[in-house]
Protein backbone atom coordinates (compact mmCIF):
# COMPACT_ATOMS: atom_id res chain seq x y z
CA UNK A 1 0.00 0.00 0.00
CA UNK A 2 1.00 3.48 -0.59
CA UNK A 3 1.42 6.08 2.04
CA UNK A 4 -1.60 7.97 0.71
CA UNK A 5 -4.09 5.20 1.49
CA UNK A 6 -3.34 4.85 5.14
CA UNK A 7 -3.89 7.54 7.65
CA UNK A 8 -1.84 8.21 10.68
CA UNK A 9 -3.42 7.47 14.05
CA UNK A 10 -2.84 11.04 15.20
CA UNK A 11 -4.84 12.52 12.33
CA UNK A 12 -7.70 10.02 12.94
CA UNK A 13 -7.80 11.04 16.60
CA UNK A 14 -7.73 14.74 15.66
CA UNK A 15 -10.63 14.28 13.23
CA UNK A 16 -12.66 12.39 15.88
CA UNK A 17 -11.91 15.09 18.43
CA UNK A 18 -13.12 17.80 15.99
CA UNK A 19 -16.32 15.83 15.32
CA UNK A 20 -16.86 15.35 19.05
CA UNK A 21 -16.39 19.06 19.69
CA UNK A 22 -18.78 19.99 16.85
CA UNK A 23 -21.45 17.55 18.13
CA UNK A 24 -20.97 18.72 21.72
CA UNK A 25 -21.15 22.38 20.65
CA UNK A 26 -24.33 21.74 18.64
CA UNK A 27 -25.95 19.94 21.59
CA UNK A 28 -24.97 22.75 24.00
CA UNK A 29 -26.28 25.38 21.57
CA UNK A 30 -29.57 23.47 21.22
CA UNK A 31 -29.87 23.22 25.02
CA UNK A 32 -29.18 26.95 25.35
CA UNK A 33 -31.96 27.87 22.88
CA UNK A 34 -34.38 25.39 24.47
CA UNK A 35 -33.70 26.91 27.90
CA UNK A 36 -34.02 30.45 26.51
CA UNK A 37 -37.36 29.62 24.84
CA UNK A 38 -38.72 27.97 27.99
CA UNK A 39 -37.64 30.93 30.12
CA UNK A 40 -39.26 33.49 27.80
CA UNK A 41 -42.47 31.41 27.67
CA UNK A 42 -42.54 31.20 31.48
CA UNK A 43 -41.92 34.95 31.88
CA UNK A 44 -44.68 35.82 29.38
CA UNK A 45 -47.13 33.53 31.14
CA UNK A 46 -46.27 34.83 34.60
CA UNK A 47 -46.60 38.45 33.49
CA UNK A 48 -49.97 37.65 31.92
CA UNK A 49 -51.10 36.05 35.19
CA UNK A 50 -50.09 39.15 37.14
CA UNK A 51 -52.09 41.49 34.89
CA UNK A 52 -55.75 42.12 35.57
CA UNK A 53 -58.03 41.58 32.57
CA UNK A 54 -59.22 44.70 30.77
CA UNK A 55 -62.55 45.95 32.15
CA UNK A 56 -65.65 45.46 30.02
CA UNK A 57 -67.79 47.95 31.91
CA UNK A 58 -67.39 50.79 34.37
CA UNK A 59 -68.57 50.40 37.98
CA UNK A 60 -72.29 50.70 38.61
CA UNK A 61 -73.36 54.12 39.88
CA UNK A 62 -77.02 54.47 40.80
CA UNK A 63 -76.75 58.27 40.64
CA UNK A 64 -75.09 58.44 37.21
CA UNK A 65 -76.97 60.31 34.51
CA UNK A 66 -77.61 57.98 31.58
CA UNK A 67 -79.74 58.32 28.45
CA UNK A 68 -82.15 55.75 29.91
CA UNK A 69 -82.78 58.12 32.84
CA UNK A 70 -83.10 61.28 30.70
CA UNK A 71 -86.43 62.45 29.28
CA UNK A 72 -86.17 64.73 26.25
CA UNK A 73 -88.89 66.83 24.62
CA UNK A 74 -87.99 67.51 20.97
CA UNK A 75 -89.37 70.69 19.41
CA UNK A 76 -89.17 71.93 15.85
CA UNK A 77 -88.45 75.69 15.76
CA UNK A 78 -88.35 75.74 11.93
CA UNK A 79 -90.84 75.42 9.08
CA UNK A 80 -89.40 72.03 7.99
CA UNK A 81 -91.96 69.29 8.42
CA UNK A 82 -90.94 66.15 10.34
CA UNK A 83 -87.65 67.52 11.69
CA UNK A 84 -88.55 66.95 15.36
CA UNK A 85 -89.90 63.46 14.62
CA UNK A 86 -86.75 62.32 12.81
CA UNK A 87 -84.44 63.73 15.50
CA UNK A 88 -86.53 62.17 18.28
CA UNK A 89 -86.12 58.76 16.59
CA UNK A 90 -82.35 59.27 16.51
CA UNK A 91 -82.24 60.26 20.17
CA UNK A 92 -84.47 57.34 21.11
CA UNK A 93 -82.10 54.97 19.26
CA UNK A 94 -79.32 56.27 21.52
CA UNK A 95 -81.33 55.34 24.60
CA UNK A 96 -82.97 58.65 25.53
CA UNK A 97 -86.56 58.62 26.76
CA UNK A 98 -88.63 60.78 24.42
CA UNK A 99 -91.36 62.94 25.91
CA UNK A 100 -93.18 65.40 23.64
CA UNK A 101 -92.48 65.79 19.93
CA UNK A 102 -94.02 68.96 18.53
CA UNK A 103 -93.44 72.48 17.24
CA UNK A 104 -91.60 74.77 19.65
CA UNK A 105 -94.17 76.13 22.13
CA UNK A 106 -91.86 78.82 23.54
CA UNK A 107 -91.87 82.41 22.35
CA UNK A 108 -88.07 82.40 22.12
CA UNK A 109 -86.22 83.24 18.93
CA UNK A 110 -85.39 80.10 16.95
CA UNK A 111 -81.81 78.90 17.57
CA UNK A 112 -79.42 78.64 14.61
CA UNK A 113 -78.68 74.92 15.10
CA UNK A 114 -80.22 73.65 18.33
CA UNK A 115 -80.91 74.77 21.85
CA UNK A 116 -80.98 72.54 24.93
CA UNK A 117 -83.24 73.97 27.63
CA UNK A 118 -83.18 72.74 31.23
CA UNK A 119 -84.01 73.69 34.80
CA UNK A 120 -81.67 73.69 37.80
CA UNK A 121 -82.26 69.98 38.46
CA UNK A 122 -81.65 68.93 34.84
CA UNK A 123 -78.20 70.44 34.28
CA UNK A 124 -76.40 67.06 34.05
CA UNK A 125 -79.12 65.68 31.75
CA UNK A 126 -78.80 68.76 29.52
CA UNK A 127 -75.03 68.21 29.18
CA UNK A 128 -75.65 64.58 28.23
CA UNK A 129 -78.19 65.59 25.56
CA UNK A 130 -75.83 68.31 24.31
CA UNK A 131 -73.13 65.67 23.75
CA UNK A 132 -75.50 63.89 21.32
CA UNK A 133 -76.18 67.03 19.24
CA UNK A 134 -74.01 68.64 16.54
CA UNK A 135 -71.45 71.33 17.29
CA UNK A 136 -72.99 74.75 17.64
CA UNK A 137 -75.88 73.64 19.83
CA UNK A 138 -76.27 75.81 22.91
CA UNK A 139 -77.55 75.29 26.46
CA UNK A 140 -80.10 77.58 28.08
CA UNK A 141 -81.06 77.36 31.76
CA UNK A 142 -84.60 78.29 32.76
CA UNK A 143 -86.72 78.03 35.89
CA UNK A 144 -88.60 74.77 35.14
CA UNK A 145 -89.07 72.12 37.80
CA UNK A 146 -87.77 68.60 37.26
CA UNK A 147 -85.03 67.13 35.12
CA UNK A 148 -86.86 67.01 31.76
CA UNK A 149 -84.79 68.57 28.96
CA UNK A 150 -86.17 70.35 25.87
CA UNK A 151 -84.35 70.38 22.54
CA UNK A 152 -85.41 73.10 20.11
CA UNK A 153 -84.13 72.51 16.56
CA UNK A 154 -83.09 75.46 14.40
CA UNK A 155 -82.96 76.12 10.65
CA UNK A 156 -79.27 75.12 10.29
CA UNK A 157 -79.78 71.76 11.99
CA UNK A 158 -79.01 68.98 9.52
CA UNK A 159 -78.63 65.66 11.35
CA UNK A 160 -77.38 64.08 14.55
CA UNK A 161 -73.67 63.32 14.45
CA UNK A 162 -72.55 59.70 14.52
CA UNK A 163 -72.71 58.24 18.00
CA UNK A 164 -69.21 57.95 19.40
CA UNK A 165 -68.39 56.99 22.94
CA UNK A 166 -64.99 56.10 24.32
CA UNK A 167 -66.61 55.44 27.66
CA UNK A 168 -67.34 51.88 28.71
CA UNK A 169 -70.96 51.00 29.37
CA UNK A 170 -72.05 50.86 32.99
CA UNK A 171 -72.07 47.46 34.66
CA UNK A 172 -75.51 46.15 35.64
CA UNK A 173 -76.84 46.88 39.09
CA UNK A 174 -75.60 44.42 41.68
CA UNK A 175 -78.15 41.94 42.97
CA UNK A 176 -79.60 42.64 46.38
CA UNK A 177 -78.11 40.61 49.25
CA UNK A 178 -80.57 38.50 51.22
CA UNK A 179 -82.18 40.27 54.15
CA UNK A 180 -80.74 39.48 57.61
CA UNK A 181 -84.11 38.13 58.80
CA UNK A 182 -84.23 35.57 55.97
CA UNK A 183 -80.74 34.26 56.64
CA UNK A 184 -81.04 34.05 60.43
CA UNK A 185 -81.44 30.52 61.72
CA UNK A 186 -83.98 29.79 64.41
CA UNK A 187 -82.55 29.55 67.90
CA UNK A 188 -82.69 26.19 69.64
CA UNK A 189 -85.50 25.81 72.18
CA UNK A 190 -84.54 25.31 75.80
Amino acid sequence: MSEYTTEAQSSVRARRRRRSLIVLGTVLLGLFFAFWYALSYYQAESSARGRAPAPTCRPYDADAVTPQKTTVNVYNATTRNGLAASVSKGLEARGFVIGKVANDPSKRKAPPIAEVRHGPVGKAQAQLVLSALPKGATVVADKRKGAVVDVALGAKFTTLPAATSDELPMCPAPSQPPSPAASASPSPAS
